[in-house]
């Protein structure tokens, strides 16, 4: 009995220290910025990349052997080179569809030969009917006058239902053979058709951004051959904040200036302004469209643009977009994770408009004060934190 008694605090004490194992938990090392004051500006200087106004990847239809490249100075096209529209880039061997072509014109012969066959017996026939159709007159007055027998009238009768359904049978042997005469007719076009497809042309004039196929290769519908890029017009694409996208339209000028390309401005057009922002960086799409004539302007240079005036506006402190989460009281309301003294703590927050990568705040936050940037949806209010660089 005393063995027993002695050894219950042993398994109470184990019990607990177990216990007060499962409840330690890790402290959760975040990253966090300070909250800057920011001054807004009316207009400013952006920077934009230059793309083709249209880019298409061109793919044979059908399948087969590369028979023919276009040559460029004796040598299949590469990336960078000119090619005018309507330039055939390459063909697919012929013999394969030309065999299909022939089959084809073969069975349109054969079923409007069966139609002019059909058409010669419902002549035969109809000539037939009437013969039948005299015989049969001539025995029902002969009959009328008990000059002819009746077993004589029936057949003269019979004679005539055979010729009747004759004819029917050739005018359905007509239909017939002009439906297959049809038939033979798409099958055809569509012979035609594939063979019109071994030839894959440039649909406009442009510069061959990438070529993946060679002679004697097996290529088809999944494999593009021919990359084509229109550079004759460019656009120079870039993003905005709100406050800059409500002041722009569409037709309006701009100058556009290239690093690579001292001295020199271009002039474009505003010809489309995004109605949505991009859910990441908060941004509207705007596109300026300029003539580029001489190919000076080369797909994936960095533009540089100034959108009116610089104006002062008051300052406004702003944070990371990515210090922003839902209040966990308020769904419809937004908040951040203040640190003070490793300890974060959620404030509800009003935000103002975008600028970039950062997100005004109207009321909330003080500047200088410190909020989470990376890690503030792994956290709760009052937790501990690790603040690491």
């Amino acid at each position: 009995m005393k063995r027993l008694i002695a050894a219950v605090p042993v398994l109470v004490l184990t019990a607990c220290h177990r216990q007060e194992i499962r409840l330690e938990k890790t402290i959760t090392p975040v990253r966090v910025a300070s909250v800057n004051m920011y001054q807004p500006t009316g207009g400013g200087r952006y920077s934009a990349s230059i793309v083709p106004a249209r880019q298409v990847s061109l793919a044979f239809r059908v399948s087969g052997i590369v028979q023919k490249l276009y040559l460029s100075g004796g040598r299949p096209l590469e990336p960078g080179d000119m090619v005018a529209a309507g330039t055939t880039l390459a063909s697919l061997r012929q013999d394969d569809y030309e065999h299909s072509v022939s089959q084809a014109q073969g069975q349109l012969d054969a079923a409007r030969q069966a139609e002019k066959s059909a058409a010669a017996q419902l002549a035969q026939v109809q000539a037939n009917k009437t013969r039948a159709e005299a015989d049969f007159g001539r025995a029902r007055t002969l009959i009328d006058s008990l000059s002819l027998t009746r077993p004589e009238f029936d057949a003269a009768r019979a004679q005539l239902d055979v010729a009747c359904a004759q004819v029917e049978a050739a005018r359905a042997q007509i239909e017939s053979a002009a439906a297959q005469a049809r038939a033979a007719e798409a099958n055809l076009a569509s012979a035609r058709l594939a063979q019109t497809d071994t030839f894959l042309t440039a649909p406009f004039g442009a510069s061959v951004v990438q070529r993946n196929v060679e002679v004697g290769m097996l290529t088809g519908p999944s494999l593009p051959a021919y990359t084509l890029a229109d550079i004759g017009t460019v656009k120079a694409v870039f993003g905005v904040p709100d406050t800059v996208a409500v002041q722009l339209e569409r037709g309006k000028g701009i100058a556009v200036s290239v690093e690579a390309l001292p001295g020199q401005d271009f002039h474009g057009t505003v010809t489309a302004i995004a109605s949505v922002a991009d859910p990441t960086t908060k941004l509207f799409q705007v596109e300026v469209t300029l003539a580029n004539r001489q190919a000076l302007l080369k797909p994936g240079m960095i533009a540089a643009l100034t959108l009116g005036e610089a104006s002062a506006a008051t300052p406004v402190p702003v944070v990371p977009l990515s210090a922003v989460v839902r209040d966990h009281g308020n769904p419809s309301a937004f908040a951040v994770m203040v640190v003070e003294n490793k300890v974060a703590k959620a404030r509800r927050v009003d935000l103002g408009p975008t600028f970039g990568d950062v997100l005004a705040v109207t009321s909330g936050l003080r500047p200088g004060e410190l909020v989470i940037r990376a890690g503030a949806t792994l956290v709760t209010d009052g937790e501990t934190v690790e603040v690491i660089p």
